[in-house]
């Protein structure tokens, strides 16, 4: 089986475990309630935290996964990258697949979990916009994750 195989299907399964968490465990319910908390006494200062927070995720989930497959290639076998990226992905995936505007109706579905956790209006609008970009970087850094594990 050629190597992007491994990789399609290895997205396909990070996309059934994102859906599976919020299905079976409301996980972007649970992210919306922990955002909005933690943003809600920042006023204007909501838009740019929540760019650091979801900034600062992609940057742990990229340096985890850099070192992995550096470390994996001085070990002598890339596969040994996917001890860290594996569970790497399947924790940050639920972050990205949440605040990415990856669907037709971009933010809207997570404007309504972070208006269902108590969000008003502006600050939904900051939360998403600001948090959404890094988010789609992620569905990058993700894909090129597994691919650099899965691919020699």
């Amino acid at each position: 089986m050629e190597p992007w195989w491994w990789c399609v299907g290895a997205c396909i399964v990070a996309f059934l475990w994102t859906v599976y968490l919020d299905v079976r465990h409301h996980s972007e319910q649970r992210l919306a309630s922990w955002w909005v908390a933690r943003t809600r006494t920042l006023g204007g200062w909501t838009g740019p935290v929540s760019l650091l927070v979801s900034t600062a995720a992609l940057a742990c989930f990229s340096a985890a996964a850099w070192a992995a497959v550096r470390t994996a290639g001085a070990m002598g076998h890339h596969l040994w990258a996917l001890a860290v990226v594996g569970p790497a992905v399947l924790a940050y995936a639920p972050l990205v697949m949440a605040t990415a505007p990856t669907q037709a109706s971009a933010y809207r579905p997570w404007r309504a979990e972070l208006s269902d956790a108590g969000a008003d209006p502006h600050q939904q609008r900051a939360i998403a916009w600001w948090a959404g970009l890094p988010s789609l970087l992620g569905v990058l850094a993700i894909a090129m994750a597994l691919w650099s594990a899965l691919a020699p």
